[in-house]
Formats: C-alpha cells, sequence, structure tokens
C-alpha cells in the first residue's frame, strides 16, 4: 500500500515538474507546444517515475526529464537549442536543489531523518511543498505578458537563498546529511548563481543590439522621407522658377486656338503641385511634408484616401517620434493597399486627442493574408533579415509615451491603432 501511494506521489511531482519546465521554456522562447506533444510529455512523465521507482539516482531521473523537455522544444523551435539547452538544465537544477533543501529543513525542524530518506513517506512533504511553489510562481509568471527584469531578479534570489541554504546545512550537526551531497549542491548553486548573471548579461546585450538595429531602421526611414520630400520641393521650385516659360507657353497654344494642349500642359504643371498642396494638417512641417508624400504615393497607385486630424499642439511628444511612427504605419498601409482587389484599395488617417492622450488609427484595404508567428506579424517581404523591423519601430517610439499598439484584421480590412499619452507643455 505504502509503494502505491508512493508511486502515485512520485507520479504526480514528477509530471508538475516536467510540464513546468516546458511551460517555463515555451514561455521564455514564445512558442505553444502543440497537445500531441503535450500528451507524448505526460507518458514521459510515466517513464520517469518508473525509472525512480526502479530506483535509479537522481541525477538519471534528472536526465531523463532534460531529455524530453529538450525534445519537445527543438521540435516545436527546430533553432537556438542552446538556449534551449541552458534553461532546462538550469531549471532542473535549481529544483532539485531545493527539493534537497526543504528535504533537510523539514528534517531538521522536525529533527527527524524520515524526512531525507527516500524509502520513508515523510521524504515526499518536501517535494510537495516545492512543486506548491513552483504552482504558484508558474500562475504569477502567466499573468505576465512577457518575462521581465522582476521575474530575473526572483530567479537570482531563489539562486542566493539555496546557496546559503547549502552552506548553512553544510555546518549543521542535527541531521547526518552526506558532506559530499551537500558540497556538489553548494558547487551547483554558485554554478547556477554565475548562470543567471551570465543569462542577464547575455539578454542586456541582445536588447542593445536590437535597439541599435532599430536606431538604424529609424534612420534610414527618416533619411528615406527626408529625400523624397526634398526631390518633390525641388521639382516645385524648379516650376515656380520656371513659370513665365509655362505661362507663355499655356498662351501661344490658346491663341493658336490649341485648347487640348494648353489643358494637356496645365495637367503636367498640377502634377508635381498635388503632391504638396495640402501640407497643413498637424502644424508640423515634418509631419505634414511625411503625410502629403504618403498620401501623394498612394494616389499615383489608385489607392483611394481620407484623412482626419485633430492634432494637439504644444505637447512633449517628440517630433520624430511622431515621424517614425507615422511613417512605419503608412508605409506598412501602402505595401498592404497595393496588393487589395478592386474597391478595396483604400488607405485611411485619423488622429485625435481624447483627453491626455493621442490616438492614431491607420486603416488600409489588402490582398495579401498577413503573417503570423506565435501572436507576432511576419513581413512578407523575402529579405526578411532586413524587413520586419517597422511596428518594432513604432513600440520603442511608443513605450517613451506609455504607447500601446493595436492591430486587427478582418474581411480585407487591416486596422493598426497607437495610443500615445502625452503632457501638455507651456510656451510663453
Amino acid at each position: 500500500m505504502m509503494e502505491y501511494i508512493s508511486a502515485i506521489s512520485y507520479f504526480f511531482t514528477n509530471e508538475v515538474r516536467l510540464f513546468l519546465g516546458l511551460f517555463l521554456v515555451a514561455k521564455v522562447m514564445n512558442f505553444l507546444p502543440k497537445k500531441m506533444l503535450l500528451l507524448l510529455s505526460a507518458a514521459g512523465g510515466v517513464l520517469v517515475t518508473a525509472l525512480q521507482m526502479a530506483g535509479l539516482p537522481t541525477i538519471g531521473v534528472l536526465t531523463v526529464e532534460l531529455l524530453i523537455i529538450t525534445a519537445v522544444t527543438w521540435y516545436c523551435l527546430g533553432d537556438k537549442l542552446n538556449l534551449c539547452l541552458f534553461l532546462i538544465f538550469f531549471y532542473e537544477v535549481g529544483v532539485g536543489l531545493w527539493d534537497f533543501l526543504l528535504q533537510a529543513g523539514l528534517g531538521i525542524m522536525f529533527r527527524s531523518e524520515n524526512f531525507i530518506n527516500p524509502n520513508a513517506m515523510e521524504y515526499l512533504a518536501g517535494i510537495w511543498l516545492v512543486r506548491l511553489l513552483m504552482l504558484i510562481g508558474a500562475i504569477t509568471l502567466v499573468k505576465q505578458e512577457h518575462p521581465n527584469a522582476g521575474t530575473l531578479r526572483a530567479l537570482s534570489v531563489l539562486v542566493i537563498l539555496g546557496m546559503f541554504g547549502a552552506v548553512t546545512l553544510s555546518e549543521q550537526t542535527i541531521l547526518p546529511l552526506n558532506e559530499d551531497q551537500v558540497g556538489t549542491w553548494i558547487i551547483l548553486s554558485i554554478i547556477l548563481l554565475f548562470a543567471i548573471l551570465f543569462y542577464r548579461v547575455n539578454q542586456q546585450r541582445e536588447m542593445e543590439a536590437e535597439i541599435a538595429k532599430l536606431k538604424q531602421e529609424q534612420a534610414e526611414i527618416v533619411e528615406r522621407d527626408y529625400q523624397a520630400l526634398r526631390r518633390t520641393y525641388a521639382d516645385n521650385a524648379k516650376l515656380y522658377h520656371d513659370l513665365h516659360n509655362h505661362i507663355e507657353a499655356i498662351y501661344q497654344c490658346l491663341i493658336q486656338g490649341d485648347t487640348k494642349e494648353a489643358v494637356r500642359y496645365c495637367e503636367d504643371l498640377r502634377t508635381p503641385v498635388r503632391q504638396i498642396s495640402q501640407t497643413v494638417w498637424t502644424g508640423d512641417k515634418a509631419l505634414d511634408y511625411l503625410i502629403s508624400s504618403k498620401m501623394a504615393l498612394a494616389g499615383q497607385e489608385q489607392i483611394k484616401t481620407k484623412v482626419n486630424i485633430e492634432y494637439p499642439h504644444n505637447t512633449n511628444i517628440r517630433s520624430v517620434d511622431l515621424t517614425t511612427i507615422l511613417g512605419n504605419l503608412l508605409d506598412n498601409a501602402l505595401e498592404a493597399a497595393k496588393t487589395a482587389p478592386e474597391g478595396l484599395r483604400f488607405l485611411n488617417l485619423t488622429i485625435r486627442r481624447i483627453n491626455a492622450m493621442l490616438i492614431i488609427k491607420v486603416e488600409n484595404g489588402y490582398g495579401d493574408t498577413p503573417v503570423q508567428e506565435n501572436g507576432k506579424l511576419l513581413t512578407s517581404k523575402k529579405d526578411k533579415a532586413f524587413h520586419g523591423w517597422g511596428l518594432k519601430s513604432v513600440q520603442t517610439a511608443a513605450d517613451r509615451y506609455d504607447g500601446t499598439i493595436r492591430t486587427d484584421y478582418k474581411d480585407h480590412v487591416f486596422q493598426s491603432v497607437v495610443t500615445l499619452s502625452f503632457q501638455p507643455v507651456k510656451t510663453a
């Protein structure tokens, strides 16, 4: 009877340990395991329990669990295997460390060796206590959209406490603990601490590299729009400089009765003028030039446009950030609208102020269904290494104003909404 209860208890604790390990890796690596793989993982828990009941050492049990989680992760991702192995290995070591610490701690508290005796029922008390704490931690992590610095700090604290706990156990005299076992856990806890530090440094480095890419992308977008606007105004400068010549040409066509040629000539003259005819959208010259140029590009592609702007003046929102946001959203909208079927080739821009919030909404038709992976939109361009940074640039700019980005698409209509918080700026 006791063996039966132990087997059931080991089965549930192993399943919790295995699934929470898989959950941790999936959360950090941002993937969702399929149901079939979860069933295979559950079967792996049965295998681990059988090996444990057969007398397999703890290190063997940890190795089998590590291989199971690694196999599932590798199947889902197909890459980043080194990081997966890193996370899984130190997850298993960390759980094993705290199993040992709580078992020994309960044994010292109740002055009983049964808590460190694998053949006694009390041995499972420490394991169940650790699993309960792990479940509480997992529920807390599930509420977070992304693992953040707070989670890493909590893990660092747990590892430090584990190291001090292992050192303390080496000095106690109440329980007859194996010195080699205690020494091993002390060494592993130190390795865990350095691993956490290494992971945080590596994460910071990756974040800095991504920020650098975003800044480069932003600079390229600003430069591209600037050059386009410069060309437009250069063309118009030439137009006005040669205005008397154009008037003379039209006059000669009219006195000769060639009205069709005069009309055609006027149409040619109107094209560059129309590109910048609507310059007062926001009162910010850079934004007005940007919006005008994008609307002109849409007109050249026979894309219907509608602009509705109520822009607040004297805010702390920088022009360069709004240029980044609008430039990327309008570029994406233009690219998508080009593929839209007849009747859905449109682009609508709305900017509204609601109290201390600025709402930017871009709607457009599309033909090709947007591609998503793990809830994130992917670029449809072939050169994915140099594209797909648009929304990331928007998010980076929006973060400066506690902003949010929401995208939605349905019935060949795509919608992007950016919300920014701003502070009024007083002017003398």
